[in-house]
């Protein structure tokens, strides 16, 4: 029960308007008069407050509102419920499975999920390598060998170390561009592909002293652009192999990827990147014809299952891996380079 007052002109009138619209036997709390002055005139009224049951749109819509937090409440702990229950489930399943399995490949299976890598791709891999061996599978040796060549086959690999073909490394800011940059140069010189760098920032020279130095310890030649124009006209001066280290600023980065949609574009991505992140960035360079993917700071995680997951799940050709600080600190992936980082923890 509510009270609710009214203002009328009178007392008298008042009443009759509150028993024709409520009824007679409604409850009169209070009864007050009072003036209300106007333009140097007062004129009477008064106030009655009567007591009136709840409002029943108001009423129906809180209950509504009740209803709908105890449905949703139930129906959230049956889904979680279902889930759990599911999983479970699922996971006698694959248990079951796996107790088929011979030794090395049960033994293989828990050193891949130790290592992060998602169950489902982990069970699909080794029942394709039991489906392929069968009792070979027995021998430790083989099963190891032929888990890590259908995990590389899985993944698709881009070659960035052919001769005189420059190469656009974009990627976004603090993802490692320069580093990688410089541990490319290092590799290619050491296979005689001549290389070079340049890089480019139309704003502020940042890593201009960082790659002036490491020209000077390496003898690999150096050259900064400040503007397209002058960019293009760099990268097609001389010969040997071109590395583009682009600023991280996506809006340069969209006008130099824009201005040289011939050459090969290789995105850097830290290990560690989220898939939402990667994903996003991929999708601003949607129609660039990215080559490849290059993953750093492989030492800052403490497993690397996570980053197979991705791989997979981003269906993208793979250039190249770093870790550390060192310029020797880079590896060209092979069939067995993602087997060993999963199951030897090593790529080096």
């Amino acid at each position: 029960m509510k009270v609710k007052t009214y203002t009328f002109d009178d007392i008298r009138k008042g009443m009759d308007v509150i028993k024709e619209q409520f009824g007679p036997d409604t409850i009169i709390m209070d009864i007050k008069q009072n003036s209300h002055n106007g333009n140097g005139w007062t004129k009477k009224g008064c106030e009655i407050s009567i007591a009136v049951e709840n409002d029943p749109a108001a009423t129906m819509e809180t209950d509504l509102g009740e209803i709908r937090k105890k449905t949703e409440a139930i129906w959230s702990d049956a889904a979680r419920y279902l889930t759990e229950r599911l999983v479970s489930i699922e996971t006698d399943m694959l248990l079951d499975r796996l107790k088929a399995y011979p030794m090395p490949l049960k033994i293989l299976h828990d050193r891949l999920v130790r290592a992060g890598l998602d169950r489902h791709v982990t069970m699909s891999l080794l029942s394709e390598v039991f489906a392929e061996i069968g009792s070979i599978a027995e021998n430790s040796t083989k099963a190891l060998f032929f888990t890590r060549t259908k995990l590389g086959k899985r993944i698709s690999l881009c070659d960035i170390m052919a001769a005189e073909e420059p190469l656009l490394i974009i990627g976004p800011a603090g993802s490692g561009k320069t580093e990688t940059a410089k541990k490319l140069a290092r590799l290619m010189d050491d296979r005689d592909l001549h290389p070079s760098i340049i890089a480019f920032d139309p704003v502020r020279r940042g890593t201009y002293e960082e790659l002036r130095v490491f020209s000077e310890q390496t003898a690999i030649p150096f050259q900064f652009a400040t503007g397209i124009e002058d960019l293009r006209r760099k990268a097609r001066e001389g010969s040997g192999k071109k590395l583009i280290d682009v600023t991280g600023h996506l809006t340069y980065q969209g006008e130099v990827v824009d201005s040289f949609r011939d050459m090969k574009k290789i995105v850097v991505f830290p290990a560690g990147t989220r898939d939402e992140t990667m994903e996003h960035y991929l999708n601003i360079m949607d129609g660039t014809a990215i080559a490849g993917l290059i993953f750093t700071k492989l030492d800052e995680e403490e497993r690397l299952g996570h980053l197979c997951n991705s791989i997979l799940r981003l269906s993208r050709p793979i250039a190249a891996l770093t870790r550390g600080v060192g310029t020797g600190d880079i590896v060209i992936p092979d069939l067995e380079t993602f087997g060993r980082i999963l199951i030897e923890g090593k790529a080096w």
